[in-house]
């Protein structure tokens, strides 16, 4: 135990120095964020910063995510992803055991952070959201927090040029999913997909929307609102 808390308090430490050194952060609304879980962290995916700044400005809160299994297999990934308790799922199939471990993260009282495009847009504009995420949250209840990332998509561009780059970080209204495991067909599934990343959508500048740009075509038929307060978090 001692051994991971101390690589945790050094890999943040080392993160944090790189995200002062590289970035503005713009973070007021992080003070949203309760100490405490469990809830779900739903948001866009532009690039590696996403998950650099939001791990390590979130502190101290308990947060975890589900990591592709070939971000272990690279030394500092690995480094990296095992001090935050990122838990390890192999892609393009049902990985039970991921999906068991993320329950049990959420049973903790800890946060988890799921991207549902499922990979990194560089651009800063939304894609196709993907449905990974609506099972954790059918089956373990909690709410979902929708967390917009934007500004960001000439970091490294930046970087080169030695210019720090603006970070802006967006957080909405909780919600949960009013759906069983049986209401999840696959037409259903995209249904409420597109709804949970209308959310994101709405927290973001309108350039960064795409595929979710005609705001007047989000619907919340399976999305229960909530606040932070009545959800106990």
């Amino acid at each position: 135990m001692d051994n991971v808390l101390f690589s945790k308090k050094f890999v943040n430490r080392i993160v944090r120095a790189y995200c002062e050194l590289t970035i503005r952060p713009h973070l007021e609304q992080l003070e949203k964020v309760p100490m405490k879980g469990p809830f779900l962290i739903a948001g866009n995916h532009v690039n590696t910063m996403d998950g650099l700044v939001m791990f390590t400005y979130i502190q101290p809160r308990p947060l975890t995510t589900l990591s592709k299994e070939e971000n272990f297999t690279n030394p500092i990934k690995r480094m990296i992803s095992e001090a935050w308790g990122a838990i390890p799922i192999k892609r393009g199939t049902v990985d039970n055991t991921a999906m068991n471990l993320a329950l049990d993260a959420l049973k903790e009282g800890k946060m988890l952070a799921i991207l549902p495009e499922g990979t990194r847009s560089h651009d800063g504009v939304m894609q196709r959201g993907k449905p990974g995420i609506l099972p954790l949250a059918v089956k373990s209840g909690v709410p979902i927090v929708p967390v917009g990332f934007h500004g960001h998509e000439d970091f490294w561009k930046n970087m080169r040029r030695f210019r720090k780059t603006d970070f802006y970080l967006e957080i909405g209204q909780p919600f949960r999913i009013k759906a069983t495991m049986r209401d999840l067909d696959r037409e259903k599934r995209q249904i409420i997909t597109d709804e949970v990343m209308y959310r994101i959508a709405m927290l973001l500048p309108e350039k960064y929307r795409g595929v979710y740009s005609d705001l007047s075509q989000a619907t919340t038929n399976y999305l229960e609102f909530t606040t932070f307060e009545e959800s106990g978090l």
